[in-house]
């Protein structure tokens, strides 16, 4: 059964509340990367297109999923696809460590866009709270498994007034870790995201 989804009523709000959490949770992540400095989410845009929402089941919330045992929650499981025009632009300092480190560094703008999402997921809402996960398929471990298919870059290097436009190779692989590992963290079964209801209302 599919789900009619009014996505018009998705406003700004949501999507300046969503982004300063990625920001939250993306914070430390280029630690590891020696060639990128800060990163930060500048813009986002949940797009004007829905997701497709294809139910599979409803039944009482699988307490593995959850965390404990549930008597007045719902779990709705469902296949989820998305290929619209929802976008994130993030702000990053591209550093060059020859011959010494920090040798040269420069800001470096990117427009990722145009997601392909397909995945499994589960949505529980229990009494307090909404948990949210993508579940493996076909036998994947989480570590083998993203619902991120592809994924549109433009990539701006140097001063914005210059608008030079580049094909960054590293940098845009690096982002696509960065989303992937993001969603394996946060969104791959066993992991989860858990929002408390009165953030909605907030």
């Amino acid at each position: 059964m599919s789900l009619k989804i009014y996505w018009d009523r998705v406003t700004e709000k949501h999507s300046i509340k969503l982004m300063n959490y990625l920001n939250e949770r993306i914070s430390g992540l280029t630690e590891t990367y020696d060639m990128v400095g800060e990163m930060k989410i500048t813009n986002l845009s949940l797009g004007s297109k829905p997701p497709k929402f294809e139910i599979i089941q409803i039944s009482d919330p699988d307490a593995l999923i959850l965390g404990n045992k549930s008597p007045n929650g719902i779990e709705l499981r469902a296949k989820i696809g998305y290929d619209g025009d929802a976008y994130i632009e993030i702000q990053a300092e591209f550093k060059v460590n020859l011959p010494t480190p920090n040798f040269i560094s420069f800001p470096v703008n990117v427009k990722v866009s145009n997601p392909i999402f397909s995945g499994i997921a589960t949505v529980i809402y229990d009494t307090d709270k909404v948990c949210f996960c993508f579940l493996p398929e076909n036998g994947d471990s989480p570590d083998d498994f993203t619902p991120l298919k592809d994924v549109k870059f433009e990539t701006q290097l140097g001063d914005s007034a210059q608008q030079v436009l580049v094909d960054l190779d590293k940098l845009q692989n690096f982002i696509v870790d960065i989303i992937k590992t993001y969603l394996k963290r946060y969104l791959v079964f066993p992991n989860k995201m858990t929002i408390p209801l009165n953030e909605f209302n907030n």
